[in-house]
């Protein structure tokens, strides 16, 4: 078993103690990854996650804008807790997990800490069911992704099917950045001449073209992705990084659940072993391919998931007079001081 204190204190991690902005402003410091979910193997990397408290400066923006601090030798990414309250607020799932994790997963928590983590229900909310599905849908493109560009025996159809939702996803952050109407543009898999092929429709009228030019643009750079060969690909690699995307999206809807079900958190999963049997590979096909076992347990908690968010009682958005209160009392006791 890892002792992380002991880790902390070599001299890599001197920053901790050195930076300006990092040392004697520690608000809590945390593991982060496979080792918070309880899914790490002897080759993972041990990921540290923190927040430090602002400094007057940084706050009126005289002299400092700092917003967070990255050490890549380390895997350590440490947030402003301004910076952190804006993310966390929005239910970020790599944020949130941070004030969920296992009691001993903490190595060091000031008292603006214990005031965070005391208060960390009050960052729960129904946006959970958009981030961490979000997230989930990122990690099912991945898998998608490698599967059409690997060698598993997918028909043409079922290839275009699974580039069809990367291209969806591709399409629908236009809705919003340029006001196109939700039904402006649709594609799906049909038959042209005879070969199944990814078509489109487009119901627009009044539209200005630049904007249409940039959507087209990006739902066509998606098909470009796919052009990779597979004979430059490390097959044994891919495969890890495969099995290792299964498992995170499972993860992902396990923990959006549990937020929706229970107005809790748990960033160790005790669904340990079966998202360890998913990372060592349980669910793959001779050929590489996906079980179908895999799929239905990915649908059947997707569809718990809209459940979950229909009967949720959580509130819909953090409750800001709360929030405020919060940091009122942070910041006159503790930034000012």
């Amino acid at each position: 078993m890892i002792d992380f204190n002991e880790v902390l204190n070599k001299k890599e991690y001197d920053f901790l103690r050195t930076n300006k902005n990092l040392k004697n402003r520690i608000v809590f410091l945390c593991v982060a990854g496979s080792y918070s979910y309880g899914t790490n193997i002897d080759s993972s990397d041990i990921d540290i996650r923190g927040v430090a408290l602002d400094s007057l400066e940084n706050i009126l923006g005289i002299s400092s804008s700092f917003e967070q601090f990255v050490d890549t030798e380390t895997d350590t990414t440490i947030y402003s807790l301004s910076k952190f309250i804006k993310l966390v607020r929005e239910c970020n799932p790599n944020i949130i997990e941070m004030l969920f994790c296992k009691p001993e997963h903490y190595f060091w928590v000031s008292e603006v800490g214990k005031l965070l983590l005391n208060n960390r229900k009050l960052f729960l909310t129904k946006k959970a069911y958009y981030t961490f599905g979000g997230y989930a849908h990122a990690q099912l493109n991945r898998l998608e992704n490698a599967l059409v560009r690997d060698e598993v025996a997918l028909t043409e159809e079922e290839k275009l099917k699974h580039i069809n939702r990367s291209v969806i996803n591709a399409n629908i952050s236009f809705i919003g950045k340029f006001n196109m109407p939700e039904d402006a543009i649709k594609t799906y898999v049909g038959s042209f001449n005879n070969k199944p092929e990814l078509l489109i429709d487009i119901n627009l009228k009044g539209y200005p073209l630049s904007h249409l030019r940039s959507s087209i643009e990006e739902m066509t750079n998606v098909l470009r992705t796919f052009n990779t060969t597979i004979g430059q690909r490390n097959k044994k690699k891919d495969d890890l990084h495969l099995n290792k995307h299964m498992m995170h999206l499972i993860r992902l809807y396990l923990m959006c659940n549990e937020i929706l079900r229970d107005g809790n958190l748990h960033t160790y999963r005790e669904e340990h072993d079966l998202l360890m049997s998913i990372r060592n590979g349980y669910f793959r096909e001779a050929d590489g391919g996906v079980k179908k076992e895999f799929y239905d347990m990915l649908n059947n908690l997707e569809k718990e998931s809209e459940e979950l968010y229909k009967k949720s009682s959580l509130p819909k958005m953090v409750n800001n007079e709360l929030l405020e209160e919060l940091m009122i009392k942070i910041f006159k006791e503790y930034i000012v001081k």
